[in-house]
């Protein structure tokens, strides 16, 4: 495989669990490249487990809420409808007229929607079931979150492929999609459309409040996880997150509570817990089930920084997290520096 960049190895590590939000420094790339060797031999004893998908389409679709049930519907018939079938003319059953896109690729509003994917091809058969595969789709609030496995080709090595996960979220309004995130990054030689960039919501308690006491515990885990674990790199602290058998779905990390804390304890550089996550969007909880979308930046091919959001999902039982996914693959493009 052609040797990665020291950028590329350093946001490697720092996918273990989910993506970090840390700056990075020349310091930290040069323990990057020291823990590689390492990080290789622990991967080699704890690989992670492959994306799967979920068969049951009706039992993801279900809900003991009838409006977060009609929701997910909603989402479900767009996508066989529009994403599938290429329907641009039923598109307005599905979108409000001043739909909000957060994806760069792709124009904001209603026109730019239909303009996007009158882009993709002629019409198609409108199947029964969404083709792509099925991981969850999660309904809280006005939100829906849906995740995919993704299969691809590891860079460099035909025939070798590897899964990951894609994400996307939508918000709800009167029956209608009036918000999308999703992971969307921009290709060589593209610059951002007229897009909405993603920006940090600062109402995380909102975010993090539910009637429903479990839905509101597992999301504080994620959200206290993440500004201890991750953002402040408390690696000792893991056992209090994550179950001895965690299950790790990031193509670049270590299955298992021991394959994590072998490989972050050799680059962990840990500072004082934040009261708050860096750059958080919004969460999305159903289930055993929490969704957490954060702000990414990233530079396009011509140096210039752009925004679009980075996604992670995990199983939460009896008070710790036992499985993760996560949009990590090969050939992202350089992050922005942090401000």
């Amino acid at each position: 495989m052609k040797k990665l960049s020291i950028f590329s190895l350093f946001y490697c590590l720092l996918t273990c669990l989910c993506s970090c939000s840390q700056q990075e420094t020349r310091s930290e790339n040069k323990t990057t490249e020291t823990a590689e060797p390492a990080r290789e031999q622990v991967q080699a004893l704890h690989p992670a487990v492959p994306v799967t998908a979920n068969p049951d389409h009706q039992a993801m679709l279900t809900s003991a809420d009838p409006q977060l049930a009609a929701n997910k519907r909603l989402c479900y018939d767009m996508w066989r409808t529009l994403v599938d079938g290429r329907d641009v003319e039923a598109a307005r059953h599905y979108f409000d007229e001043n739909y909000i896109q957060h994806n760069p690729i792709a124009d904001t509003g209603y026109a730019g929607l239909v303009e996007y994917f009158s882009s993709l091809g002629p019409p198609q058969d409108i199947p029964d079931r969404i083709q792509r595969p099925l991981v969850a789709i999660l309904a809280e609030r006005d939100l829906v979150a849906m995740a995919w496995v993704d299969e691809r080709e590891r860079p460099n090595a035909p025939g070798k492929n590897y899964t990951t996960t894609i994400f996307n979220m939508y918000r709800i309004k009167d029956g209608k999609i009036v918000e999308h995130w999703d992971h969307g990054t921009l290709p060589d030689g593209i610059t951002p459309r007229n897009y909405v960039p993603p920006t940090v919501n600062p109402d995380y308690e909102n975010s993090l409040a539910s009637s429903k006491p479990q839905l509101a515990a597992n999301k504080r885990l994620v959200y206290d996880m993440w500004r201890t674990l991750l953002d402040a790199q408390q690696v000792e602290t893991a056992p209090k997150y994550l179950s001895k058998g965690y299950i790790q779905h990031n193509p670049f990390a270590n299955t298992g509570l021991d394959g994590f804390l072998t490989f972050f304890r050799q680059i962990a550089k840990p500072k004082p817990v934040a009261p708050t996550v860096a750059n958080f969007i919004d969460m999305v909880a159903e289930g055993d089930k929490v969704v957490l979308a954060t702000k990414r930046d990233y530079l396009d091919s011509s140096g210039r920084p752009y925004a679009t959001t980075w996604f992670d999902m995990w199983v939460v039982k009896d008070g710790l997290l036992v499985e993760h996914w996560d949009t990590a693959s090969f050939g992202l493009p350089k992050r922005a520096p942090a401000e």
